[in-house]
């Protein structure tokens, strides 16, 4: 039983908690951070930007809708 816990310890200590950390919900988060951070950038806060880019975004669904298969 204590050569489980030893070898749990060292697989910690050299990179397994590493790992989690940056795969786990820290590297999740930071993730989610970035990218809203980048979106942010895009944002202008004219609402004809915003028009814009519905109006493409339907005509790629009608495209996309439309198109035969």
């Amino acid at each position: 039983m204590k050569s489980a816990f030893t070898l749990r310890r060292r697989a910690v200590e050299n990179g397994d908690g590493a790992n989690h950390r940056r795969l786990g919900p820290d590297g999740i988060a930071s993730a989610t951070r970035e990218l809203a951070r980048e979106a942010s950038r895009l944002q202008t806060g004219y609402v004809y930007h915003y028009a814009f880019v519905m109006l493409i975004g339907v005509v790629a669904l009608v495209t996309w809708y439309l198109l035969p298969r």
